[in-house]
């Protein structure tokens, strides 16, 4: 009988208890109460959105990825080009697009380009479409298109270069990297702009 009557009196009083835990909740306004059910914020982080320090900004892997599209471009025609059958210095100028470019891909992959960004995939998108423009073009004509081609997407690199890649470099070392692809771009297009003079362009 008296274990009965333990707990009977501990039934009451957990009961009570949690009828004055409502009490007290009732009590709340509602402000409060939204307030006391909301989890606790993250700590902020003292770097703040910024990326880590060996890790891209937006705008820096935006820029990797432009270069990225172009040096894809330039492998892509160059390859076009040979199984176009280009001979001579037009077949060796197209094959030094695809070693140079192929290695400065590598070494632009390695820095952490934002390959998703906007201006990476319309540099994509362009590149695609002029190739399959120089696909069209059949027989001799073919070598003076592709060198056309190679004046106009180096004059079009350099200028990118300068006013939107080479600005948006963050960290040194992807500065140093875009200065030296501006070099090799440059060279590029002058001997380009040779080898079309040289043939007749």
């Amino acid at each position: 009988m008296k274990s009965n009557l333990l707990a009977l009196a501990v039934i009451a009083l957990g009961t009570s208890g949690l009828v004055g835990c409502q009490r007290d909740d009732d009590r709340l306004t509602g402000a409060e109460r939204a307030a006391s059910t909301q989890p606790e914020p993250a700590p902020a982080d003292s770097a703040g959105d910024a990326a880590g320090p060996g890790a891209a900004t937006s705008d820096e892997g935006a820029a990797l990825a432009v270069l990225n599209a172009i040096n894809s471009h330039e492998i892509a025609a160059g390859q076009q080009a040979l199984a176009k059958g280009v001979k001579g210095d037009v077949a060796a100028y197209a094959q030094m697009m695809i070693d140079q470019h192929g290695e400065n891909r590598s070494k632009t992959t390695a820095l952490g380009p934002d390959e998703n960004a906007p201006e990476a995939v319309a540099q994509r998108s362009k590149g695609e479409q002029e190739l399959a423009a120089l696909d069209r073009v059949a027989g001799d004509g073919y070598a003076k298109a592709y060198v056309d081609a190679m004046v106009k997407g180096h004059a079009e690199a350099l200028d990118v270069l300068d006013s939107r890649l080479i600005p948006s470099a963050t960290r040194p070392e992807v500065k140093a990297h875009l200065v030296v692809a501006r070099e090799h771009v440059a060279n590029h297009l002058k001997q380009a702009e040779a080898l079309r003079a040289a043939t007749g362009g």
